[in-house]
């Protein structure tokens, strides 16, 4: 398998339009809910220029997920902080027709080189939902801790949601 991940620019808006069209049902339980403008290019266009922005603040870094000769999901280190945290929230998803493959988790194991190697941080935070077992083994295969349970943390597919916090530190961290 050959994951790789491409930072994310305002020329694909296409392709990340796309992905999410093919893909609505598939994330509909694990996204916000999301309007029809959000699913066309003109919409993921604006989003993308914002995510550059966020980008060059140092406050988020996002990518497409590529495996082969296509793109198949998304990654994004969220809410970065730096002072004395130096850490982020990571999100990911994969087309649902790649699910299963491990993709994601060598998506994340390339976003958290790009956490702990070029962006320097010293953790990174994940929460999943506790009816996604899949997700839960894609952390764990990353060396993510379960750290606790935040109830009812999450508004998805119409109610509220539990959802399992785990953690991750820079390698060389006592776990």
């Amino acid at each position: 398998m050959d994951v790789a991940l491409h930072e994310l620019h305002v020329g694909q808006a296409d392709t990340l339009a796309q992905l999410y069209r093919e893909n609505r049902s598939h994330l509909q339980k694990w996204e916000p809910a999301r309007d029809d403008a959000f699913l066309e290019p003109d919409h993921q266009r604006k989003l993308l220029a914002e995510a550059q922005r966020l980008r060059e603040e140092g406050r988020r870094w996002a990518a497409l997920i590529h495996e082969g000769d296509e793109y198949v999901g998304f990654l994004a280190l969220n809410h970065i902080v730096r002072g004395a945290l130096q850490s982020c929230q990571l999100g990911y998803w994969v087309a649902e027709r790649h699910c299963g493959r491990g993709i994601a988790s060598g998506a994340v194991a390339l976003g958290l080189d790009v956490a702990f190697g070029m962006l320097g941080l010293h953790r990174v935070e994940a929460s999943v939902r506790t009816d996604n077992p899949g997700s839960v083994r894609v952390l764990q295969k990353n060396g993510f801790r379960r750290i606790g349970l935040a109830l009812s943390h999450v508004f998805l597919d119409s109610s509220w949601h539990d959802q399992w916090l785990y953690e991750r530190h820079e390698p060389g961290i006592a776990q």
